[in-house]
């Protein structure tokens, strides 16, 4: 009876030797034909790798081709997709190979009675273990779960690895203020806008207008004071240069430099030390107002729309610093301090690109409501948008281990222990993942 057991585990071990040469020449053959195709795979670890990818059936080709390309595979086109998933077919479960008589025969054998003795004897382990390892293996499985393919192991914690950087520097970067209500308003304002949503299209560029108006309002007014104050003709030769010269997509640098030719051309004309000073004053403020982004181009709105009481700014930043300290959750509760100074935001509805229709008081309230939620979270904003920065990274990585998990689950392979580790970043990532689309 021991002689027929001995045979029947030499013939088992045979046979999936066997299995694992037929499984590992079709591996090398694939390989050779990929390498001959042009292919970039050098080895069969990698061709498995591939392999878990292309045979995801969660997966569709555009996200096959993003996670092959992700992890340093060149396959640049759906159809050098479909070529390569047409020469590598489905991955062969390529069994480890095993050593001494399998758990399932043990069992079989303490079943018919031979004794612990010649059980040992033959097994060539200790008893206690056979009979462990018999009970974990389920006896279901006739030769034991095959082990995660080696590829299929790197790939993993190679995005594991990537992911835990990723992972830990958004945790810190995370903030409990990201969750106040202002901020989520705010979040929820922007990506309306981004959206081009009803009631939001072309939101952003009044404000974007406005808030720079504001924040550039003391050269408006420098320039302002000084066309009315030195009016020689040389004097208002040189503002209507200036103004002629102006235009929405200027270039920032030519136009400089016209201004400087022209300000060495008429200074010399100028008698009075103080009218040379007042030229000076604003070439001077031009070049600040040219620092900020729509400077410039808020100064050529106002020339072409004839806007020349800049002090209605001043009156618009004061009510939007009288914001402080206020709820601007509802932007209806700013329709009062809109109402107050209606004059002066009817003023600026051309330079905001506002017909007459849409300039309303509800529209300018909306308006100002922005521009105080940036004002008071403008700072968590910027950090908020480098954490949706690191979270869109974090999602590549993320995709690769979700799919090898899901590919060789506990069921059917051998787990290794990477496999059951805690996905760093994956709570903060889960409390912003519904805005991440939009931003």
């Amino acid at each position: 009876m021991l002689d027929a057991l001995k045979k029947r585990q030499r013939k088992l071990e045979k046979s999936q030797e066997l299995k694992l040469l037929n499984d590992l020449a079709k591996q090398e053959q694939k390989l050779e034909t990929l390498q001959e195709q042009n292919f970039d795979v050098s080895s069969t670890e990698e061709l498995e790798a591939i392999q878990a990818i292309v045979n995801d059936e969660n997966l569709n080709p555009e996200e096959m081709l993003e996670a092959l390309q992700q992890q340093g595979y060149n396959i640049d086109s759906l159809n050098r997709l479909k070529q390569l998933r047409s020469l590598i077919g489905s991955q062969p479960a390529i069994a480890t190979k095993s050593t001494g008589i399998s758990n399932p025969l043990a069992f079989k054998m303490l079943t018919i009675g031979l004794p612990a003795t010649l059980l040992v004897f033959v097994i060539s382990i200790p008893l206690v273990k056979g009979i462990a390892e018999t009970v974990k293996s389920n006896y279901q499985e006739k030769y034991g779960k095959p082990q995660v393919p080696e590829g299929s192991l790197s790939l993993h914690n190679r995005a594991f690895k990537e992911i835990t950087f990723l992972g830990n520097k958004a945790e810190k970067i995370n903030n409990e203020k990201f969750g106040n209500e202002e901020f989520l308003l705010l979040l929820k304002i922007k990506i309306n806008i981004f959206k081009e949503a009803e009631g939001y299209r072309g939101l952003s560029r009044c404000v974007d207008l406005l808030q720079a108006a504001v924040v550039a309002q003391k050269s408006f007014l420098r320039l302002e004071q000084t066309e009315l104050r030195y009016r020689s003709r040389k004097q208002q030769k040189f503002y209507s240069y200036v103004a002629d010269n102006l235009s929405e997509d200027l270039d920032k640098e030519a136009f400089a430099e016209q201004v400087k030719q022209k300000q060495a051309e008429i200074l010399p004309s100028i008698t009075t030390e103080e009218g040379k000073a007042a030229i000076d004053t604003y070439v001077k403020e031009l070049n600040v107002l040219s620092q900020y982004q729509l400077g410039l181009k808020l100064l050529s709105l106002f020339k072409q729309y004839e806007l020349k009481d800049f002090s209605i700014l001043k009156r618009i930043s004061d009510v939007i610093e009288g914001f402080q300290g206020k709820d601007l959750i509802s932007s209806d509760a700013l329709i009062s301090p809109v109402l107050e100074n209606y004059e002066s935001f009817e003023k600026l509805s051309p330079i905001l690109g506002l017909s007459k229709a849409e300039s309303t008081p509800k529209a300018y309230a909306r308006i100002l409501q922005v521009i105080g939620l940036t004002n008071r979270h403008g700072k968590a904003y910027v950090e908020f948008e480098q954490l949706v920065e690191l979270l869109k990274k974090w999602e590549k990585p993320y995709k690769t281990i979700q799919m090898i998990r899901q590919e060789y689950t506990e069921d059917k392979y051998s787990i290794p222990s990477e496999f059951k580790q805690d996905i760093p970043g994956i709570s903060t990532y889960k409390r912003y993942a519904e805005y991440l689309p939009d931003l």
